[in-house]
């Protein structure tokens, strides 16, 4: 299955001026390697095989020699960052890129600001994707709580002539989502989202990702679509929004949040990306959620580079 979009270049003059920060305060490789041990080891180097704090610095090199397994390391050993030729400033840059970019930037266009490859831009972007991972560290999902599904891909209407005919004469249908790809998103009101493709939207698929996802005495906030059906016997309340009679909001109940996150993704998605795989869209998920779940961090850039340094 793939997942077909447009393509637009937009910057903004916040990320501009983000970018002119950066480059005054990480201008070369030994300034990345130096901030990167401040980070990582607050400057008393550890061996990332023993533990051993005890080492040699070798000269002329960002290298440690470990006094106790003998074993040669550097502040990149074990982080996204180890073993690469390109320059850590060029790597700064390409993270700074990547989290100021609201509704997601291409590799095309990476490839492009850094002046490498379009694989070395993809090969960048899915490296720092995976540091984006959000764990469980912040607990369960509390108090409202909404949910939504919402499905990816090309529409089987806008497909060739040729295609919609084939389809036609052997009896299957030209329309409806049987080749889009299912998401759920989970989103703490005022706080943090989950997001996560699913084979099939239906309850036996999504009710196991809400239970492990929300604690009991939230307050579920969904529309009427028959997967989430029961809720209400696992949680301390399910409030169901009858949209067909054009019921959108109920005191504070809404999926409002979740929906204008959709259009978000979505217009990130179509508008970046000119196609994207199921095999890899868990990673483009990965991203959005990250930069929504810490929209309001200023040491945005830290936390992933510390998030870089565990992966």
């Amino acid at each position: 299955r793939v997942i077909a979009y447009e393509k637009t270049d937009k910057i903004s003059i916040f990320m501009e001026m983000n970018i002119l920060e950066l480059i005054k305060k990480y201008p070369d490789q030994e300034t990345c390697i130096g901030y990167l041990e401040t980070l990582r080891w607050q400057n008393k180097p550890e061996c990332p095989y023993c533990k051993s704090k005890q080492c040699s610095k070798r000269h002329q090199t960002h290298r440690y020699q470990c006094n106790s397994c003998n074993r040669s390391y550097s502040v990149l050993v074990g982080t996204i960052f180890e073993s690469t030729k390109l320059p850590l400033p060029q790597w700064f840059l390409a993270i700074t890129l990547i989290l100021n970019a609201k509704k997601g930037l291409s590799s095309r266009q990476l490839s492009r600001d850094l002046g490498v490859n379009r694989n070395t831009g993809w090969y960048l972007q899915m490296r720092i994707r995976k540091a984006m991972q959000e764990g469980e560290d912040g607990g369960l999902f509390k108090g409202i709580v909404e949910i939504d599904e919402t499905y990816l891909g090309g529409a089987k209407a806008n497909h060739s002539k040729k295609k919609r005919q084939a389809r036609r004469d052997s009896g299957q249908q030209i329309t409806g989502m049987e080749d889009k790809q299912p998401v759920i998103g989970i989103l703490e009101r005022a706080g943090r989202i989950k997001l996560q493709i699913i084979e099939k939207a239906h309850g036996k698929t999504m009710k196991p990702i809400i239970e492990q996802t929300v604690e009991e005495e939230a307050t579920i906030v969904t529309d009427g679509f028959g997967g989430y059906a029961g809720l209400g016997k696992t949680f301390k309340e399910h409030q169901v929004l009858n949209k067909e009679k054009e019921e959108y909001v109920r005191d504070q109940y809404h999926t409002n949040t979740i929906e204008g996150f959709w259009t978000l993704l979505k217009r990130g998605i179509y508008g970046q990306y000119h196609k994207v795989s199921s095999r890899h869209l868990q990673a483009y998920l990965d991203e959005f959620t990250f930069k929504y779940n810490h929209r309001d961090n200023r040491s945005i850039f830290d936390l992933l580079i510390n998030k870089i340094s565990a992966v």
